[in-house]
């Protein structure tokens, strides 16, 4: 489970701002739909400043986001990193949606070859730990040093991902190093009035009890009509479809179960390491009937499928099976799409721990790549760029009383390690302002993009965002994506997204663009 320690209004602030069905409220939208040639390519691999141009701060201001490295201290880490106010005038920021009176900086860093996201420390008084930012204004053209502390990074990490609370998104292969000094500021105290062109830093924010540390596992998620599947680095759960195993309030499976079954013994035989038992069968039911009913069901269910993985893998596993009736869904019965939300919720899952292979070394990075998971790899180089326009598509309509068109460029897709990065901007064409920054984005994958997802034309299988830990069915779910960022809202202004899947090993794709619709061929680097 995640916990952070921020409070309340920044959960509360982020529903009320991202919290929208992908129909957006009641809006009514039409579309018109273009394709540019996909042989754009993304940027050739960076090796100078990591620096991007990008809305930041609440209201949304041109900044200037310029990350330097993460430094590891014993008990704790410091990202340092640099802001400058691009603007004419000062503006204030608070790097988090809904943060303004504490000035909490809502970065993350990930590992995306070894499926771990650290969230930053918060004290005692649900404060990040790091530069105060609050209510000192950013002078229009100073360079601001930024600290902000996260949990200790592991010494074979030598490169972790930033993902920023701004449209400058994910800043990739940011390198760890081994801190010195006190690991505290390195500019000048920054004045009352700092020359445009310094560099100047915050002053430090003294802190209320001891941080406790957030560090998650990131989530690789898929589903298809038969089943699902939620990857880590240690452990992997396929979720199967009941209505394909099994007859209406049956326990006894169907003969098209068996090839289904064929399928995942053979997966299971690959990737489960015997040494790390159980493999642990659950059985789950949708929310009709008694509770004892549904218990005794879904108990009844796992053990068919405990007794045919047994007879296909052998007593080099140890087995366990279990239900949990109605009483963890995965999907919110009881709306419009009820029966479908039922039928996710019937289902038989299994769990394994996955066997991990010997440590690989690269230029960029010492990990050690999970077997069976969605590929390893190894972090992406900097981009500073995104490369030509791939695809676009523009819908216009009405949200929440607001007359808008909306145009989506679909940029080059890349890998971080053992993900695909989604990248795209999305341009307010007007009238009217978007009333909502993401309304008519988020949906059921979770997530600031959860109505976006990629899609496998030939398995049918679709991506979703990554979430960053367990689903404990809260608020503090959270994905690789925009998150909590601020966009900008007004007519003529383009805002920059991306989320992060597990990456396909099909060569193209279809990109599940929401309201925006299906846009196909869309090359798998």
């Amino acid at each position: 489970m995640i916990t952070t320690r921020a409070p309340v209004l920044l959960a509360a602030l982020t529903i009320l701002l991202t919290a929208c069905d992908s129909g957006g409220g009641g809006s009514s939208t039409s579309s018109t739909a273009s394709t540019a040639p996909t042989t754009a390519k993304a940027p050739p691999p960076y090796s100078g400043a990591l620096v991007k141009e990008a809305w930041s701060g609440l209201p949304a201001y041109r900044s200037r986001v310029e990350m330097k490295q993460i430094e590891r201290y014993g008990d704790h880490s410091v990202l340092r990193f640099y802001v400058t106010n691009l603007e004419q005038t000062p503006r204030s920021i608070t790097f988090a949606l809904g943060m303004v009176p504490s000035g909490n900086h809502d970065f993350k860093l990930i590992d995306p070859v070894g499926h771990k996201a650290y969230f930053p420390h918060y004290d005692g008084a649900g404060d990040t730990v790091g530069s105060r930012t609050w209510p000192t204004s950013h002078v229009s053209g100073v360079r601001y040093e930024t600290l902000l502390h996260f949990p200790p990074i592991p010494q074979n990490v030598r490169t972790l991902t930033v993902l920023t609370p701004s449209t400058a998104g994910e800043f990739t292969s940011v390198p760890v190093v081994d801190g010195t000094g006190s690991g505290g500021p390195v500019a000048p105290r920054a004045s009352s009035e700092p020359a445009p062109g310094s560099t100047v830093s915050w002053p430090m924010r003294g802190t209320t009890g001891k941080p406790a540390d957030a560090v998650v596992d990131m989530y690789g998620l898929t589903e298809s009509e038969v089943k699902s599947r939620s990857t880590t680095g240690n452990e992997e759960k396929i979720g199967l479809r009941a209505d394909v195993l099994f007859d209406f309030d049956k326990a006894t499976l169907t003969p098209g179960a068996k090839q289904i079954l064929d399928d995942v013994a053979g997966e299971t035989r690959a990737k489960a390491d015997p040494a790390k038992p159980p493999i642990v069968i659950t059985g789950h039911t949708d929310g009709k009937g008694s509770h004892d009913y549904n218990q005794r069901l879904s108990e009844q269910r796992a053990q068919s499928v405990l007794k045919e993985l047994q007879a296909r893998l052998g007593t080099d596993y140890q087995y366990r099976a279990e239900g949990k009736a109605a009483t963890r869904p995965v999907a919110k019965e009881g709306g419009t799409d009820d029966e479908k939300a039922r039928a996710r919720n019937r289902r038989v899952e299994v769990a394994y721990q996955i066997k991990q292979r010997t440590t690989q070394t690269t230029e960029t990075t010492t990990r050690a790549p999970q077997e069976g998971t969605t590929g390893g790899g190894v972090p992406a180089p900097f981009h500073p760029a995104d490369g030509g326009t791939i695809a676009t598509r523009t819908i216009e309509g009405t949200l929440f009383g607001a007359k808008v068109k909306r145009r989506l460029d679909v940029k080059p897709f890349y890998r971080d390690g053992a993900y695909l990065v989604v990248v795209f901007e999305i341009t307010n064409l007007g009238p009217d302002d978007l009333v909502r920054p993401v309304t008519g984005y988020t949906g059921k994958n979770g997530g600031a993009f959860g109505s976006f997802g990629v899609v496998d034309p030939v398995s049918k299988t679709t991506y979703k965002s990554v979430r960053l830990g367990p689903d404990d069915g809260t608020v503090t779910r959270r994905y690789a994506d925009q998150d909590t960022s601020v966009l900008n809202v007004k007519p003529g202004t383009t805002n920059r997204g991306f989320f992060y899947v597990p990456a396909p090993t099909a060569k193209t794709v279809t990109l599940d663009a929401g309201e925006f619709g299906q846009i196909p061929n869309l090359p798998v680097p």
